[in-house]
């Protein structure tokens, strides 16, 4: 079996990698070099089961972190701190991330979880689930848990949306801080909407007393929020301005480009084709800096587009931050928006129609190629979506072999099922649909993880990464499955091709 697998690896290793193949022949050469020591050599073999591109980017394949909230008001109202929400979820690939979970779209329990249907929000009080309410998430002692585990005793069961305008709850790598004793003081609170207890969201005037469940506040159109921050203005307080409201007020805009007053308004004719657009003009960023942020709001302001922090079903452009290569972080809205068939372009892209003060066409300032050195993705995506072509993933199944941090895997499932793909479950739903594969056993994918846990030492990681791939191939065997490594679903998107799943 041993020599199997190594014949496997030094034979196949090559093509984990769409876009930066490893040398030939690596895995032979290393094995010779006797005089390194044991770190070195386990260094050189971890190596093996590593494409050149990393599992985890700048923004986020990992969800966006919930920022920390701390506790200022003297009326029991928590009130959200302002700092930066664009620190990131840790990964096992040891990139400067900051550990945590998202607030965001993508953070969800199990789509098969029939039990989330007849969960009870510790907050909102309801079981509905919506798309105002976001999915139906459970804590087990600190930690989210999800299928099975999810039917467990003394949970605490919370609509997404709560969870994300709860003002002291966060995370810390995997753990979830402070939910229990928000559920606790919620409470004791009544929501000015619907006057039922559980109203954890205040608003951000100290003196107010209006505290409301997160959907009711959602739901009462003179509300005022900050995404960012996850502040919220009751009604009465709308006025106000929010902390980077006036901190914007202050700054001036950069001399670079014409005063923001001077660019033509929404209704100006230099503007027609977003005025003839059958659809709003919705931006979304992608691991933009705090200036190009403002820029971006700014520019939306003026020409009648919407500006969203987190990926939508109707955002028509995500504005990346680029390297001096003109190249894009991978991150989870760029790969989101290749298989979408959107535009991703970059800032210039603004910074141009701002200096001639009208819309200028997009193409010219279309991405081409990521930081991991893929090219002609984005452009491929758009055509593909135009030509109303068959998505990248489909009639291809996949199965997710071996364990993953939950969240990571789920982001995974999501781009698969985006794409296409179907995702197998269970080992019991890969067995039952084997007969869908005898004619074509290369369209069911066995995927492993290649990220080592995070925590232990070098011969341990090792170990678990053989043990991965001996699982996956051990499903594989018999049935003339394919195996992949996870790394293999991102390149093929960011490249939009199947080059790699090809035998």
């Amino acid at each position: 079996m041993f020599c199997a697998l190594f014949h496997f690896l030094a034979v196949g290793i090559s093509s984990f990698s769409i876009c930066q193949p490893l040398v030939a022949g690596r895995l032979g050469k290393s094995s010779l070099k006797r005089a390194r020591t044991k770190s070195e050599n386990l260094k050189e073999r971890r190596k093996q089961f590593m494409p050149e591109s990393s599992a985890y980017e700048t923004d986020g394949l990992m969800r966006e972190l919930k920022r920390q909230k701390n506790q200022s008001s003297a009326d029991g109202c928590v009130r959200p701190n302002s700092t930066d929400h664009n620190n990131l979820v840790g990964s096992c690939s040891n990139l400067d991330l900051k550990s945590g979970k998202g607030p965001g779209e993508l953070f969800r329990a199990n789509r098969d979880d029939s039990h989330s249907s007849t969960s009870i929000c510790s907050f909102c009080q309801s079981s509905n689930i919506s798309e105002a309410t976001g999915v139906m998430l459970h804590c087990a002692n600190g930690y989210m848990v999800t299928g099975d585990n999810a039917t467990q005793p003394n949970l605490i069961h919370v609509h997404k949306i709560c969870f994300d305008w709860a003002p002291q709850v966060y995370f810390v790598d995997d753990a979830v801080k402070n939910l229990k004793s928000e559920v606790a003081r919620g409470a004791k609170l009544k929501c000015s909407k619907c006057g039922l207890k559980g109203a954890a969201l205040g608003c951000l005037v100290n003196s107010c007393r209006k505290t409301y469940h997160a959907p009711c506040a959602m739901g009462i159109s003179t509300c005022r929020f900050d995404h960012e921050s996850f502040l919220m203005l009751c009604p009465t307080h709308a006025h106000v301005k929010f902390p980077n409201e006036k901190l914007r007020s202050k700054k001036q805009p950069t001399q670079k480009f014409p005063a923001l007053s001077h660019l033509p308004s929404y209704e100006s004719n230099l503007l027609s084709p977003l005025q003839n657009d059958s659809k709003k003009v919705v931006f979304c960023g992608s691991a933009l800096p705090d200036d190009e942020k403002v820029l971006l709001v700014n520019f939306a302001d003026k020409v009648g587009a919407v500006v969203t922090k987190y990926w939508t079903r109707n955002v028509t452009h995500v504005i990346a931050a680029t390297d001096e290569n003109g190249a894009c972080s991978r991150t989870l809205k760029v790969l989101t928006a290749i298989l979408n068939g959107q535009w991703i372009l970059k800032m210039d892209w603004v910074k141009a129609c701002m200096e001639r003060m009208t819309m200028v066409e997009e193409e010219t300032y279309e991405i081409s190629v990521d930081n991991q050195g893929c090219h002609g993705g984005p452009k491929a995506g758009r055509l593909r979506a135009l030509a109303n072509e068959p998505k990248l993933f489909s009639g291809l199944k996949f199965y997710f072999s071996g364990d993953y941090v939950s969240t990571y895997k789920e982001d995974l499932e999501d781009l698969v099922e985006l794409g296409g793909g179907t995702v197998l479950r269970s080992k019991v739903e890969l067995e039952a649909r084997r007969h869908e594969c005898v004619a074509e056993p290369s369209k069911m994918l066995i995927v492993y993880n290649i990220d080592p846990p995070q925590g232990c030492n070098l011969g341990d990681e090792l170990s678990i990464l053989w043990q991965r791939l001996n699982e996956a191939e051990d499903l594989a065997a018999n049935n003339g499955y394919q195996i992949i490594n996870h790394t293999s679903i991102l390149e093929c998107i960011a490249a939009c091709n199947l080059q790699h799943f090809r035998s």
